[in-house]
């Protein structure tokens, strides 16, 4: 039965770097709107309505090719007609899971500054930044008087899954260029978490959850909490995706660097021009899905390559947390073809050949979605992150842990994690040293802060300061003192990162 125009309606966008999925929600009915295959030749637009709304669902193809404005338009433009033809409101929330946004809470409001930060972080973001930028322009013309909702996709609420015991530089390097990562795919993490708690009765789960999808990443878990992430630092880390190189040798870098790549399209071979795409040795734009690779005995090769990369990060996970024996399997690949988690594991030396033969043809039957043997258990889960995202929506209440530095002025790049302190207080390690015109200023280069904060009316006045924060090297950022309100940060824990101008309190 459909709703009335009384009813309010929802709803939650989930891009890729390759796909749209829409879900609108309408109390307990709901109308899905994806495209996929975005780059390649012909793109694939599905339809699905909920069993109570009496609408034939809708599959066809269309060609938007690599004009991601125009994928975002059609997908917004058909949930237009959608709403009209159940006559259901416009949404009075749209949440948009985005990835590459920065620290922050995990439902935070869309503003111009946080769109900014989301386009700084698009080279890491293998075009997901770019797609989710493009959607959000489309359904804040569309939905002008929604709430436009960020739900972040970290796997940990914490600041970082690394410690600085894991990178392998001095800490000044860690803070001057960032080196904190929180993993992503996370909404899939907590997706599959709450299926197993809903399923399968699992309400702290330890193993390991593999998503195999057009992204491709492995975690570890352990008593519910997130150990290990493969997606660290950018889209392109962990195993080889579809058109993402996967974590590679940095020697790599280094050569294309040495032989004169343009720093600038770094990102772009790693993000687009790679993968299993650049495994068969296949443009990115061509009409060959990664489902047609792994079925091509002619490209056997590739189709091994590809997996035995995500098999390493399998064995990774299973090195972090040893006593891993179960292994969650989610994403359109590893659920639509059962051999894939089985297949994964033997490669990554969890089981052996026998152990794997028998695992698959217990997945050969129907509605079998748990294997066990030689006690190792393999649970496929069909996860569903659009709902997800609606109830993250649901956790909004306006409150922003941000601190508005939208309008400061980098002075040095960086992001650092510090107490703030006021003037001769705010140095040594862990503070955060806050400066006005008339702080004292120690200039001790053996005693140094996290990061410096400039504030005041005349940002000449710093001159002499910044310069030292430039010689040491020290995160710095100006800010101009007229209604700031110095009581929101003093004596406060906070993630300072200056390229961004963002502030977080911790």
């Amino acid at each position: 039965m459909q709703a009335g125009r009384d009813s309010f309606s929802e709803m939650s966008i989930n891009v890729g770097s390759s796909s749209i999925k829409t879900s609108i929600f309408n109390g307990d009915n709901r109308v899905d709107i994806n495209i996929n295959f975005i780059g390649l030749q012909s793109q694939t637009v599905k339809i699905k309505f909920s069993k109570g709304l009496s609408v034939k669902s809708d599959v066809y193809k269309v060609s938007v090719g690599d004009d991601l404005l125009k994928a975002s338009g059609l997908v917004i433009d058909k949930a237009k007609e959608v709403l009209e033809l159940l006559k259901w409101t416009a949404p009075t929330k749209i949440g948009h899971r985005v990835k590459f946004a920065g620290f922050g809470t995990t439902v935070q409001e869309i503003t111009e500054h946080q769109e900014w930060i989301l386009e700084f972080n698009d080279y890491l973001s293998s075009r997901h930044n770019s797609l989710c930028l493009a959607v959000i322009q489309e359904t804040k013309k569309n939905f002008p008087k929604a709430m436009q909702l960020m739900v972040r996709d970290h796997a940990v609420d914490d600041l970082s899954l690394h410690s600085e015991e894991r990178i392998p530089f001095e800490s000044s390097i860690i803070r001057r260029y960032g080196l904190y990562s929180s993993g992503y795919h996370g909404l899939a993490i907590k997706a599959c978490l709450e299926e197993l708690k809903i399923k399968y009765q699992i309400l702290k789960y330890s193993g390991a959850i593999c998503q195999v999808g057009s992204g491709v990443s492995v975690s570890a878990v352990l008593d519910g909490k997130v150990k290990f992430n493969t997606m660290q630092f950018a889209a392109c880390d962990g195993p080889v995706m579809h058109n993402r190189s996967g974590t590679q040798p940095m020697g790599l870098v280094l050569r294309m660097l040495k032989y004169g790549l343009d720093p600038k399209n770094l990102s772009n071979i790693y993000s687009r021009k790679s993968g299993i795409y650049g495994l068969a040795n296949l443009p990115a734009n061509s009409d060959i899905t990664v489902e047609d690779i792994l079925g091509d005995e002619l490209l056997k090769t590739s189709k091994d390559a590809y997996l035995l990369s995500s098999a390493t990060e399998i064995f990774k996970a299973t090195s972090t947390v040893p006593e891993i024996s179960s292994f969650v399997f989610a994403g359109g690949l590893a659920t639509k073809h059962k051999w894939i988690g089985p297949e994964l594991l033997y490669r990554a030396k969890v089981i052996n050949s026998d152990t794997k033969r028998k695992l698959i043809q217990q997945f050969e039957k129907d509605q079998v979605f748990v294997g066990e043997e030689q006690g190792v258990k393999v649970i496929l889960v069909d996860i569903d992150e659009q709902k997800l995202i609606r109830k993250e929506m649901t956790t909004y209440r306006g409150d922003d842990l941000s601190v508005n530095f939208s309008a400061g002025v980098c002075e040095v790049p960086g992001t650092s994690v510090g107490v703030v302190k006021e003037g001769a207080n705010g140095w040594g390690e862990g503070n955060i040293c806050l400066n006005f015109s008339d702080s004292v200023f120690s200039f001790n280069k053996d005693h140094l802060p996290e990061a410096f904060i400039f504030l005041g009316k005349d940002k000449n006045a710093f001159f002499i300061r910044t310069v030292f924060a430039r010689i040491t090297k020290v995160p710095a950022i100006f800010i101009e003192a007229n209604d700031f309100d110095v009581s929101s940060i003093l004596n406060k824990k906070i993630l300072l990162d200056t390229p961004t101008r963002m502030a977080i309190k911790l």
